[in-house]
């Protein structure tokens, strides 16, 4: 008889339906309402490589031929003027079932090897402060709380307020 099999690999164009799945249960498990969730699989399609980078965490069942994914990892690349690149994990994501088997911690060895290859002196990530189990997992790693260290507060705006200041007309010209 042959035993489960999880593998981790690069996700490809044909694994964005499954991120796409993956993603909405990740929303959901933060608490997301619908209506905020607004990429499609085109866009993951379309911005896979150019603007994210992805793993798959995969499983086979010892009695079944089918491939599922259960789990991904997706990053992007940014340059910090303090330090230089860095990656940031925007999504670590593996389903309940399969948590605890070693998916995750695959998924971020994998993804920190990764970024070391690509010239990067670290990675960062949000945490919701709620998620206590991550919080814990994170911190088996030796990750530290950033946010209180460098005594920042990450900001941001979306939808409205980012549209407003896109349609603003900025005192100073660009040329």
């Amino acid at each position: 008889m042959t035993e489960s099999k999880y593998t981790i690999r690069r996700a490809e164009q044909r694994h964005m339906p499954d991120i796409y799945r993956l993603s909405r249960d990740f929303a959901k498990f933060h608490h997301l309402p619908e209506e905020m969730l607004i990429v499609t699989i085109k866009d993951l399609e379309d911005n896979l490589s150019s603007w994210f980078q992805c793993l798959v965490l995969e499983y086979k069942a010892a009695d079944s031929d089918t491939v599922e994914v259960i789990g991904y990892a997706l990053w992007t690349y940014t340059f910090d003027s303090s330090f230089g690149r860095v990656a940031s994990l925007n999504d670590l994501y593996v389903t309940s079932g399969h948590r605890g088997c070693g998916g995750g911690l695959s998924l971020i060895t994998h993804l920190t090897k990764i970024c070391d290859q690509q010239g990067c002196v670290g990675l960062t990530w949000l945490v919701h402060r709620w998620n206590k189990q991550a919080i814990t997992f994170y911190s088996k790693l030796n990750a530290i709380n950033v946010s209180e260290i460098y005594e920042v507060q990450q900001m941001g705006m979306m939808e409205d307020d980012f549209n407003e200041l896109v349609n603003a007309t900025p005192k100073v010209g660009l040329i």
